[in-house]
């Protein structure tokens, strides 16, 4: 029975009929198991920056000293983690100094320092319950200047360090201001109208969060007069005060943090300041499997498939005169599916340019050291991102769980979330039509049942001990497309037949030059997780990519078997080397 079983099999895998007898059969199925991560997988590095006002105004306003107990007592009640770094950064005047270790504007860990370093470091705080060492003008714009600096330069040293399941740490950044809220000079418009605090926040962009909270101290030996004076020049002391809070409290909203107002002697404390945690669990967001040689529902016409995958399909390329095997046919760092888009909005592109002698010729834009770099490596060139609006060390800018590239593909809006919108009034909100792979610009759901994805997810067992979810899923239906072969070493491909496939799929020609075939499709499917504790965090993507995915030429596809099995280790976060399209599998971010 087993003979006779696999007799049939194969007798209806190589039926000649199939060729053009039969219905093309183009559809595969992913199917597997994957794992949202656990408390031990992602590492969220926290790291305090207390801004400490030392100007001479302090004298008066905070002559006990109460925010430097503070700043000791929070030191010594941090949980003594390995992920917790600080800095203590004092300012007065237009200058600033740094109470670490090492002397410089820096993050240490707070494991790194031994009982001996603390109390050389309590002692350096404390020598400000001493209202003489206050001294000089109060400069909030310089402080915020180097604060900024302080976190930028860490936020560049992190990335650039980061490897592997590193690049998923982004560090949560908690800046406390302690002032008494009173600069010498009124900068309330370079505070509120100008970006001096709200660059600050929006770093957030690049890292788990930026928290600038904001505290305000007024402890005087003497109480305040609520009597103005209108015949001298000391105004009205209470209302000063009050405008002070003010001031602080409207950086602390800028910042999207929190503020406290500390007066009459109140006891300074940071109760209501959440730190955070180190080590969270994840819940699943969202799951999105998608065709990247595939435009939107599928078109099983020869030329209608995306080969280079920038956007275009082959058939639009030829009728361009751009090369449908090279995604940047000019070599300009701008993919020809983003030109031509931006093209047709009326500016200024052309995606056969020519390099001139003098180097002119090409769009203008894209230096010559980014042309062809994709920082995150989501499939989009880092100046394809700069147009589009995108981050270009995001896989998911706008957060919303899609990855940029597939929603760069389908048309709907990887800079903003849209994925409750419904653009084409069909009933499909944008986020199931990039699940269906389906058009989010066009009414087409009476094909939805012919060309969308089909999912199926359950959960695969109990939460573990490190709050891990696993899962089952099926997607199925993911239709494959004609795409041309290639000539990697820039030969010409002949299709009158003279090539020998080679037994990895590839091509092999007369002039010994070698490619690959035609009909291969790059298939990826992404997970995307929040952290459980909060809701509105910043998503972790793991991705599996694969092109052992091919439409069927000579009446065969690949996998014979129409399903693609992945594990759950098969979804991880680095970027991956763009396939050879040679039957192999790769990850990707």
């Amino acid at each position: 029975m087993l003979g006779l079983g696999v007799a049939c099999t194969q007798s209806y895998l190589y039926d000649e009929r199939r060729r053009d007898q039969l219905p093309t059969d183009r559809t595969l199925t992913l199917e597997g198991r994957f794992c949202t991560l656990g408390t031990n997988d992602v590492v969220r590095p926290i790291k305090i920056l207390f801004a400490f006002d030392a100007s001479q105004s302090m004298r008066v306003s905070d002559p006990n000293g109460t925010r430097a107990f503070a700043v000791v007592q929070l030191l010594n009640s941090l949980p003594r983690d390995p992920n917790i770094e600080f800095s203590v950064m004092l300012f007065a005047g237009s200058t600033t100094a740094s109470l670490t270790k090492s002397g410089l504007a820096e993050f240490e860990p707070l494991l790194s320092y031994s009982p001996g370093d603390f109390t050389r470091l309590e002692d350096q705080i404390l020598n400000y319950t001493n209202p003489n060492s206050n001294r000089d003008s109060t400069d909030f714009i310089k402080a915020l200047s180097e604060i900024y600096a302080i976190l930028s330069t860490d936020i560049t040293a992190n990335r650039n360090a980061a490897v592997g399941a590193q690049v998923d740490a982004r560090p949560r950044y908690i800046v406390i201001f302690l002032s008494d809220g009173h600069p010498t000079f009124n900068q309330d418009d370079e505070l509120f109208q100008g970006d001096a605090v709200k660059r600050i926040r929006q770093l957030r962009i690049l890292v788990d969060d930026v928290i600038f909270n904001t505290v305000h101290v007024f402890a005087p030996l003497q109480p305040v007069s609520s009597i103005c004076d209108v015949t001298g020049d000391a105004g009205c002391p209470l209302l000063i005060v009050n405008q002070d809070a003010e001031r602080l409290e409207k950086m602390a909203t800028l910042g999207g943090g929190n503020f406290r107002d500390f007066r009459n002697n109140e006891a300074v404390n940071f109760l209501n300041f959440n730190i955070g945690q180190t080590r969270r669990a994840y819940v699943l967001k969202e799951l999105v499997a998608s065709n990247m040689s595939a435009p939107a529902d599928s078109p099983p016409d020869a030329g209608a498939g995306d080969s280079d995958r920038d956007g275009l399909t082959d058939d639009q390329e030829i009728a361009l005169g751009t090369d449908p095997n090279v995604a940047d046919t000019d070599g300009d760092g701008f993919s020809d599916g983003v030109e031509v888009h931006f093209a047709q909005l009326g500016a200024s592109f052309n995606p056969l340019g020519y390099m001139l002698p003098d180097g002119g010729g090409l769009d203008p834009g894209c230096p010559p050291a980014l042309r062809g770099v994709d920082s995150d490596c989501d499939g989009l060139n880092d100046c394809d991102e700069q147009i589009i609006g995108t981050n270009s060390t995001l896989i998911d800018s706008d957060n919303d769980g899609m990855p940029d590239s597939i929603e760069w593909q389908l048309a709907t809006q990887p800079s903003s979330q849209d994925l409750d919108e419904d653009p084409d009034n069909d009933g499909l909100a944008n986020r199931n039509e990039l699940r269906f792979h389906t058009n989010p610009l066009l009414s087409d759901t009476a094909t939805l049942g012919v060309n969308g994805y089909r999912y199926v997810l359950e959960e695969d067992g109990p939460v573990d001990e490190e709050g891990r979810q696993c899962f089952r899923f099926r997607v199925e239906n993911l239709s494959l497309v004609s795409t041309l072969p290639n000539r990697p070493d820039g030969g010409i491909s002949l299709p009158d037949g003279g090539q020998l496939f080679l037994p990895d799929g590839g091509l092999l020609f007369p002039d010994g030059g070698t490619g690959y075939g035609a009909g291969w499709n790059e298939i990826q499917i992404s997970i995307a997780m929040l952290p459980a504790d909060d809701p509105a965090g910043r998503t972790i993507l793991r991705t599996f990519h694969t092109t052992a995915a091919r439409y069927p030429v000579g009446g065969i596809k690949q996998t014979v078997d129409g399903v693609i099995r992945v594990e759950a280790q098969d979804f991880i976060p680095s970027c991956y080397i763009p396939p050879a399209i040679d039957g192999g599998t790769d990850a990707g971010p």
